[in-house]
């Protein structure tokens, strides 16, 4: 994460976390109808159309680190999208500093499923991490010696917390 001086408080707080955009909140996201598909494709999101409507799939392409590579050109739900603790804190019932330590509190358990995925053999970082603990899942219970078994039996646990975290503190509602 880089910050700058001349960011705002809440800028900080978004380029400190990434969840809307790695994976770890949304599957994909469905674009607008202002949202230019062709320009997006040329931007390197790699589009594409279900049932007459525009999405791309999460972790982002566009995404380094914490921050987005195409921001200007960003689309419009990525524009208007505010997560609940982003909110809470702009709206003064969460300072920024506790906001930054529940982002924290929730980087590292988002790094402790992963983790526990590459235990399971999933080093698949293009996927959302909710589907990399459900192909986990389809596994059981045929494919798991005992070993995994522990170790899915604490993936299932940390992926628990982390929803937990999720629900209380990101979710817009």
């Amino acid at each position: 994460m880089q910050t700058k001086k001349s960011d705002t408080p809440a800028q900080r707080l978004c380029l400190s976390c990434g969840l809307c955009c790695n994976g770890v909140l949304f599957a994909d996201v469905r674009l607008q109808p202002k949202d230019n598909l062709e320009e997006l494709h040329r931007l390197g999101l790699p589009v594409r159309v279900v049932g007459g409507k525009g999405r791309f799939a999460q972790p982002c392409t566009a995404l380094d680190g914490c921050r987005c590579g195409i921001y200007t050109d960003r689309p419009q739900y990525c524009r208007r999208f505010e997560c609940f603790l982003l909110k809470r804190a702009l709206a003064g019932e969460i300072s920024y500093e506790s906001a930054l330590v529940l982002i924290k509190k929730t980087g590292a358990q988002v790094e402790k499923v992963k983790r526990l995925l590459v235990k399971l053999d999933d080093r698949d970082e293009h996927l959302p991490l909710r589907r990399r603990f459900q192909r986990q899942a389809t596994k059981l219970p045929q494919a798991f010696d005992k070993k995994n078994a522990t170790v899915f039996s604490e993936l299932t646990l940390a992926f628990q917390d982390l929803n937990l975290l999720l629900k209380e503190h990101f979710y817009p509602g």
